[in-house]
């Protein structure tokens, strides 16, 4: 087999469990439009128009300590009845709350902005363009593990 072949491969077995399980390419899909706003937020610039910042207020501290008390009290859960549901649980509550800290967009209205990637042919070309077509690209392959998905799901 060759490395492209078992690069898909095993992709497709960590995104999808080869296309039987299509919680966990939903799962996926919204990690890596996490991680594709974070990395639009740090390298293009441009979506500071998009956040309304929240002013620093007791109820805003209170929200980010009652997260960070949740996130930890499910970290000692899943230490005592190790489930891998609650590991993917925590880890995209986890990438949540890393997206809460860097970008500080309570609304999620920069990650509802990315999803269209009509503004990426605004930004002119550069690496960063072709770094957030990547995770587009990881993204549309993932709907389409989706599809399929279901399209089994509906066959069983």
């Amino acid at each position: 087999m060759s490395k492209l072949k078992k690069l898909r491969h095993g992709f497709d077995k960590i995104t999808s469990n080869h296309a039987q399980n299509w919680q966990l390419v939903i799962f996926w899909i919204i990690i890596f439009e996490i991680f594709a706003t974070i990395f639009e937020y740090l390298f293009i610039g441009t979506g500071s128009v998009y956040i309304d910042k929240t002013d620093d207020t007791v109820a805003k501290e209170l929200f980010a300590g009652l997260y960070f008390t949740i996130f930890i009290w499910g970290c000692v859960y899943n230490f005592i009845f190790w489930n891998l549901t609650t590991l993917l649980w925590l880890f995209l509550f986890g990438v949540t709350g890393l997206y809460f800290v860097i970008t500080d967009d309570l609304t999620f209205n920069m990650m509802i902005h990315n999803l269209f990637p009509i503004h990426y042919l605004q930004a002119g070309f550069s690496i960063a363009l072709m770094v957030e077509l990547f995770f587009k690209l990881i993204i549309t392959y993932l709907i389409y593990q989706l599809v399929v998905a279901l399209r089994n799901k509906n066959q069983d």
